[in-house]
């Protein structure tokens, strides 16, 4: 039967009618009539979803587990014990031939000691010319999997492992060459004991690897030795929830430190806080970064420096240069200079669209000052600490909130500008 058959039977059974007003309960009548009618949706969607031309029943996967689990019973009612070394397998097989009219995919069972001998049987039984899947080589095995308590406890197990490695591989790529300097050793064992709990071992009373029996048992205790749990995957997520926390000027080493303090101090060891480096930078930095603001802003609008406002670029300069760290301003003109290099194109597509004769003239205000192209690496490098020294100082949140959303969001090279 074809899928508009199908459907044409759906529909006449009722399939398309609200019941929520028909009398309570159900005759037997009825509820034969409302099981014909949930099969026939059934059908129909797994029709349309694997785009059938038309249905079988040998090709139903439903149907297959529905004979298999008949035979099995009569089986057992007859007084005949299956193996205990036969284990069931679910076979999936990929139509190869997309002009072949049967479905998409197919899905068979079988019983065997091994995934080849599961495979052997189902294909002698099927692959025939006047069989499920006709002559050889017009399906191709795409799947076989093992279906038994054990087997799907091993299988979440393995799935788990196979997400856990990819956190493990994902946050140390992502964290590689942002290492925080010499973290908290104490902190870093607390977050790991957290994210070790809570992502890598969610559940210590479920089958699977567990911290050894020595451990002792999750959960918190209030008895000394306040045993902390460890793991790669766990260690990982705890350096790089330190180093995203770092990236946007959030110094959690130094609250830790503070304690229960009301009001957190600056502390004498290890780090500076960002509030700590957050100071005024020398006049002579300003000056040389805004030099090199000016070289590059030159070249790309074709202004010299008597048309700008000197005392406002000024301004902006020292205020990006408030987000740059103590032991990193020394080394940031040459920082930045290979930043605005490397995104000439960039800027220039801001200027074109946000510049005087462009397309949004006056929407950037501070497009006229050398000094925003400072800003637009700030925004990439450290936007939460930028936002908040800005407001701070004093500014205009509209204004940095409007570069910000032109540099990051309206100058790149997929949308043709």
């Amino acid at each position: 039967m074809t899928v508009e058959q199908i459907h044409e039977l759906w529909v006449a059974a009722g399939g398309l009618e609200n019941r929520e007003d028909q009398p309570q309960p159900f005759s037997t009548e009825d509820q034969l009539a409302a099981v014909r009618r949930n099969e026939l949706k059934r059908i129909w969607t797994l029709m349309t979803e694997d785009c059938w031309q038309s249905y079988s029943p040998d090709s139903d996967p439903d149907v297959q587990r529905w004979l298999q689990a008949h035979q099995e019973r009569q089986a057992r009612a007859s007084g005949v014990a299956p193996d205990p070394e036969l284990i069931r397998y679910r076979i999936v097989a990929q139509r190869t031939d997309p002009e072949h009219p049967g479905a998409v995919r197919l899905t068979n069972y079988a019983y065997g000691r091994s995934v080849e001998e599961a495979l052997t049987k189902v294909r002698k039984a099927l692959e025939k010319p006047d069989s499920l899947y006709g002559d050889q080589g017009m399906y191709r095995v795409v799947e076989v999997v093992e279906e038994s308590p054990s087997s799907e406890l091993r299988q979440q197990e393995e799935a788990r492992r196979r997400y856990l490695t990819t956190i493990l591989e994902n946050a140390t790529a992502t964290v590689r060459g942002r290492e925080p300097e010499a973290p908290d050793a104490d902190l870093v064992s607390r977050l790991d004991d957290f994210f070790t709990r809570a992502v890598t071992f969610p559940d210590p009373h479920t089958p699977g690897v567990h911290p050894r029996p020595h451990q002792a048992t999750f959960g918190w205790t209030s008895e000394q030795p306040y045993i902390e749990h460890a793991s790669d995957p766990g260690r990982a997520l705890a350096l790089f929830l330190l180093a995203y926390l770092d990236h946007y000027g959030l110094n959690l080493e130094a609250a830790v430190r503070a304690g229960d303090q009301s009001v957190p101090s600056p502390v004498s060891e290890g780090r500076p806080s960002r509030e700590a480096e957050g100071g005024e930078a020398p006049a002579e930095l300003v000056e040389r970064v805004l030099d090199i603001c000016g070289q590059h802003y030159a070249a790309v609008t074709c202004t010299s420096s008597d048309q700008w406002d000197q005392e406002s670029a000024q301004e902006v300069v020292g205020i990006a240069l408030r987000t740059v760290r103590m032991a990193e301003r020394d080394a940031y003109p040459q920082t930045l200079d290979t930043y605005l290099h490397e995104r000439r194109a960039r800027l220039e597509r801001l200027w074109q669209r946000y510049g005087p004769d462009g397309m949004f003239a006056g929407e950037v205000v501070m497009i006229d000052l050398p000094g925003c192209f400072a800003l637009c690496e700030r925004i990439e490098t450290t936007p939460l600490w930028l936002e908040g020294i800005w407001t701070k100082q004093g500014q205009e949140e509209t204004a940095l909130e409007r570069l910000q959303n032109s540099w990051l969001y309206d100058t790149g090279e997929e949308d043709g500008r």
